[in-house]
């Protein structure tokens, strides 16, 4: 059995998994309505994955380093991978997956690699920390794939704010790899209005937004999840197609492969170069209000 563990802010509970390090529950105290997507099976069945070391799907699930071939699921392996807690509070949970014999074999590089949840009133921060453990160059990506449970299964009823005037250009996908085309939606200045028909060409990808936020909106009531992705070069929004139940907003480094690439790892767009010894972060933050 997995285990669990418990935040509590003034207006939050959150729980978090080992499993994964993935967010599966956020509960307004006051009206205890949960905001994340419970993983039905029979549509979707995770909740909020972290993505590592690749985002989105590659060519013949195969990644190349060095001239080898390594098999390599869509998203990385991370999302299936036990981390060990290693600092707990009330507010606040750090975990930690270490290259083993098992990655090694997917992916060639000796790595920790940190995911950390802090709670304040109704803001909860997510950081990821990578940490290059090895004597080479480490080139790695990691996003996030948070699904947000709607109020009320009418997608038609939201709305995606930003802070800025954005031109809505989609980069298209074919059984989850990019096509090299793009095309405008139809929506303009600073909100792209939801509806079942978006996602008929699966994700919604979006690269380089002048937008550091963006906010997922009811029209008819106080209900948002504000989402803070200052260094993130690329936002996807994702339902499944014919569902309205949830909604995804995920913040990536990196991308899926576009169709037909065969480089090396070091040379799909998004990837990052950590020298050895070296570690970054990036973090992210939501801003929950129930309706």
């Amino acid at each position: 059995m997995i285990n669990t563990h418990k935040l509590k802010s003034t207006q939050l509970l959150v729980e978090i998994s080992e499993n994964g390090a993935e967010l599966i529950s956020v509960k307004d105290i006051a009206s205890n309505f949960e905001f994340m997507w419970q993983a039905d099976p029979k549509i979707w069945n995770r909740h909020a994955p972290v993505l590592f070391p690749v985002v989105g799907k590659l060519n013949n699930n195969q990644l190349k380093i060095s001239g080898k071939n390594y098999e390599m699921g869509q998203h990385g392996f991370a999302r299936d991978q036990v981390f060990e807690p290693i600092e707990m509070y009330t507010d606040l949970i750090r975990l930690m997956l270490s290259s083993s014999d098992v990655s090694l074999a997917k992916y060639p590089y000796e790595f920790r690699f940190f995911t950390t949840y802090s709670l304040k009133d109704n803001t909860l921060r997510i950081e990821h920390k990578v940490i290059n453990m090895g004597a080479e160059k480490m080139y790695f990506s990691l996003g996030a794939h948070p699904g947000f449970l709607l109020p009320v299964a009418v997608l038609n009823q939201f709305k995606i704010e930003f802070e800025q005037t954005e031109i809505f250009e989609r980069h298209l996908l074919q059984e989850g790899l990019f096509t090299g085309k793009s095309e405008r939606i139809e929506a303009e200045g600073k909100v792209l209005p939801l509806n079942n028909s978006l996602f008929e060409k699966d994700a919604i990808v979006f690269k380089n937004l002048n937008s550091k936020w963006l906010k997922l909106v009811r029209t008819d009531s106080n209900y948002s999840i504000q989402m803070n992705f200052e260094g993130f070069p690329f936002m996807g929004i994702w339902t499944k197609p014919g569902q309205e139940q949830f909604i995804c907003l995920e913040p990536w480094l990196g991308i899926a492969d576009t169709l037909g690439f065969t480089g090396e790892m070091s040379e799909k767009e998004g990837i990052m170069t950590l020298s050895p010894n070296a570690e970054i972060s990036f973090h992210y933050e939501l801003i929950f209000t129930a309706g």
